[in-house]
């Protein structure tokens, strides 16, 4: 190549990697600067909740045992777990009965803080809200007792799994009964049969609801049943997705009273216990 194209092609290279440089700083500045306000937002939003101390709870007051008022005030899982996390965050709580349609709504205009009322993780709300880890699963559970080897639909080739005609659980048996080899349902009447069937050995498995699930095994050790969750339908906190300090909070003292035991204890208060 001749000295004159050979310098005209290294300056070429020169411009283009000048060109690409200059790209991507004018992709990254912006982005930067984006971070950062919104990190200024969070912290601002957190320093806020912090001045005030008390967190301004969004909950629909209508659904025992998560959320409801006696003459005690706001009872229920939600409650008891909101005021746990408050304790731990050195706030007070500020709850705010609202119909179950103006939960987001209340987010949005920035009346409250959070969201705690039985909230289903909701992807299509992830644009502007974000959810907190579930501190519960509602969906329906698989209860095997005696029989630690079944842990999963497929285990229960060749065998019976008892449900509720009619129920969401009688919808998935039908679904792994077309799926999972040689597979039977044994129908009942109601959940409460269902356990029965299988407490009592006519059946191999159980499917129902949560709340069936951990009522059917409070009393039982931990090594005599099984409890799966086979569609998990998840619980959430939910926060507006601009307030990360406050999100990141939550999802701290939760994973905190995870391992300590304190959600547990809560779940069999509030929803184990036949109440």
């Amino acid at each position: 190549m001749p000295t004159d194209e050979r310098a005209s092609h290294g300056v070429s290279r020169k411009f283009l990697l000048a060109l690409a440089l200059c790209c991507a700083l004018a992709v990254a500045v912006p982005c930067a600067v984006s971070r950062v306000r919104d990190e200024q937002i969070a912290i601002g939003q957190w320093d806020d909740i912090k001045v005030r101390g008390a967190l301004r709870v969004a909950m629909d007051p209508g659904w025992r045992p998560f959320s409801f008022f006696d003459d005690a005030g706001w009872q229920g899982l939600d409650a008891d777990l909101t005021r746990e996390i408050a304790r731990r965050l050195h706030l007070a709580v500020q709850p705010d009965p609202v119909g179950y349609d103006a939960i987001y709504d209340a987010l949005h205009l920035q009346r409250d803080d959070i969201a705690v009322s039985a909230l289903v993780i909701d992807p299509a709300r992830t644009a502007t809200i974000a959810y907190s880890v579930a501190y519960f699963d509602a969906g329906i559970h698989m209860v095997v007792f005696g029989n630690p080897t079944v842990r999963h639909p497929r285990d229960l080739e060749g065998r019976r799994v008892a449900v509720a005609l009619g129920s969401d659980a009688d919808r998935l048996a039908r679904y792994w009964e077309r799926r999972v080899a040689n597979l039977s349902r044994v129908t009942t009447e109601d959940e409460a049969g269902a356990v029965a069937l299988a407490r009592a050995g006519r059946a191999d498995a159980a499917l129902v609801e949560a709340w069936t699930a951990l009522r059917a095994t409070s009393d039982l050790a931990d090594d005599a049943f099984t409890r799966v969750s086979v569609e998990p339908r998840l619980y959430a906190i939910a926060v507006r997705r601009d307030n990360t300090r406050l999100l990141a909070a939550l999802n701290a003292t939760l994973s905190d009273m995870r391992a300590d035991g304190t959600l547990r204890a809560l779940i069999d208060r509030w929803v184990a216990a036949d109440r």
